[in-house]
């Protein structure tokens, strides 16, 4: 269990990392390709997330404190 959610939690900063990329990129072709990439990854991240829910329900654990969720940080220009 804790290897999914490691897993979920590098998913959601490679997402969020895309995320800042695609915001940052001046090239409108990769901004989309981030953009893309992002949100296929955070979509991903939310699938982990129902699978991490579910095994936790049922080994009985109720703990949903332990799954981060997906901050992007604000764009910075």
């Amino acid at each position: 269990m804790a290897d999914l959610r490691e897993k979920l939690d590098k998913l959601r900063a490679d997402a969020a990392d895309l995320a800042l990329m695609s915001r940052r990129s001046s090239d409108p072709q990769k901004r989309a390709l981030f953009e893309r990439l992002a949100d296929e990854l955070a979509i991903e991240a939310l699938e982990l997330e129902q699978v991490v829910k579910l095994q936790s329900r049922r080994s009985g654990h109720s703990d949903p404190d332990t799954v981060v969720p997906l901050q992007v940080r604000p764009d910075r220009r």
